[in-house]
């Protein structure tokens, strides 16, 4: 969506789009505020239900999967009625979101504390999220969690595929009690792990030999214009932050003058950045596989939509046009005869392993005084008493005793609706 960067974020180049309609691509100027996911919902909607207007069929790529289920589902944002404000200017209407970790954590504990349980207490991106959610809302977090599950539960009824009102559309579903936005039809293009880590570190050789350097060093140039000029820019969000450039930045790559290292040593340290967008890369590869496992087929699965998540088997680029190109003419043919949709490309035994739900354990935060740590899951609080750590810090029995009676009783209070921990 930012211009610039076009190598760092793989954008399509005009050739290859062969004269389709390709939309929000470089719609943001690098230097505007970043969007958030509420206002590409809404943008995004727009042009969806414009397509769908003129008797053409809406694709939707990406991406960042977090935007996708957005997009798709109705009651996936929590801050889709949020204020759409930089964070300079939440800070100076809320000092509380510019205040110190702990005390966000502590405001949003006398505020919700069901909340504030979800979340680590060094984990200040996400409690300060329901901080804002508070502030710009009035309701409490928690309540808009209660209300979005009731309404999801009620859209499942409606998503029943034996259910009467269950009718294909391939456009947006006007049923207000619906969670999904649209009828959708979701092609997953799936390659073993091991074989997609070597792609991702091939294209990062190819965006290295394309000018991926020369190309950091020229939005730097521009980023060093801007600020001289006395215009702060926000480095924590948007363009700045694609993987490539703060890889390159943060090592000192691009300018030899800037540093004492000679040659060699420089294409040591240049060696070292482009190692860090491998892995960088990889990462973000991983972190998309479990957002589809943990996250979409979930949402899909509570809402009887499982059937219209359809994986294709690109693992071997020998038969791609077999297992990819071909196989998805064919689904997407049937969705839009209203047909039923055929199986994917994927071996049976490979599908049905990854096209089920992984559910992920129920986040709750509870912390040990006497060892200074927070644990986030049932399961790491029952193996705790366990670990080496904490056997070390209660060597007696009386001292252990004491410890499981106080737990014990703070875990009978948090039942009750209080929250007696205060880390």
């Amino acid at each position: 969506m930012y211009q610039g960067l076009p190598i760092a974020t793989n954008k399509l180049p005009l050739p290859d789009r062969k004269s389709i309609p390709h939309h929000l691509l470089e719609c943001v100027k690098w230097y505007e505020n970043p969007w958030t996911v509420g206002k590409y919902v809404a943008a995004a909607t727009v042009i969806i239900r414009d397509i769908v207007a003129r008797g053409k069929l809406p694709i939707v790529v990406g991406g960042t999967h977090y935007y996708m289920q957005s997009l798709l589902f109705e009651c996936s944002l929590v801050n889709g009625n949020l204020e759409h404000r930089t964070a300079q200017e939440q800070e100076t209407k809320w000092p509380i979101l510019a205040a110190p970790t702990r005390d966000m954590l502590d405001e949003l504990r006398a505020v919700d504390p069901q909340d504030a349980a979800r979340w680590h207490p060094n984990d200040r991106r996400k409690i300060r999220h329901s901080l804002e959610v508070y502030l710009t809302s009035g309701k409490i977090p928690s309540d808009i969690y209660n209300e979005q599950r009731a309404k999801n539960a009620a859209g499942s009824a409606i998503r029943n595929p034996d259910h009467p009102a269950c009718e294909l559309s391939r456009g947006p579903i006007d049923d207000a009690a619906s969670p999904l936005r649209y009828d959708p039809l979701i092609l997953w293009i799936y390659a073993d792990l091991n074989e997609l880590s070597a792609r991702l570190n091939h294209r990062v050789d190819d965006m290295i030999r394309a000018g991926l350097v020369e190309e950091v060093k020229s939005m730097q140039q521009v980023l060093n214009e801007r600020e001289s000029s006395g215009t702060a820019v926000n480095q924590r969000s948007g363009i700045w932050v694609a993987i490539g450039f703060k890889e390159l930045l943060a090592l000192h790559v691009l300018d030899p003058c800037s540093t004492d290292l000679g040659k060699g040593d420089l294409e040591k340290v240049q060696a070292h950045g482009i190692e860090q967008i491998k892995i960088a890369s990889r990462q973000y590869a991983r972190q998309q596989h479990r957002w589809i496992r943990s996250k979409l087929l979930q949402a899909l699965e509570e809402h009887n939509a499982l059937e219209r998540m359809v994986s294709l088997d690109g693992t071997e680029l020998s038969l791609w046009h077999q297992n990819v190109e071909a196989t998805s003419s064919k689904v997407v043919s049937a969705f839009l005869n209203g047909d039923a949709i055929p199986r994917g490309s994927m071996m049976p035994d490979v599908e049905s392993e990854i096209l089920v739900p992984r559910t992920k354990p129920k986040i709750k935060a509870r912390y040990c005084e006497i060892c200074d740590m927070t644990l986030m899951t049932q399961g790491e609080w029952d193996a705790h008493p366990k670990s080496k750590k904490h056997r070390r810090a209660i060597r007696t029995p009386r001292d252990r005793q004491a410890w499981y009676s106080k737990n014990s009783a703070q875990e009978t209070l948090s039942q009750a609706g209080f929250a007696p921990d205060k880390r």
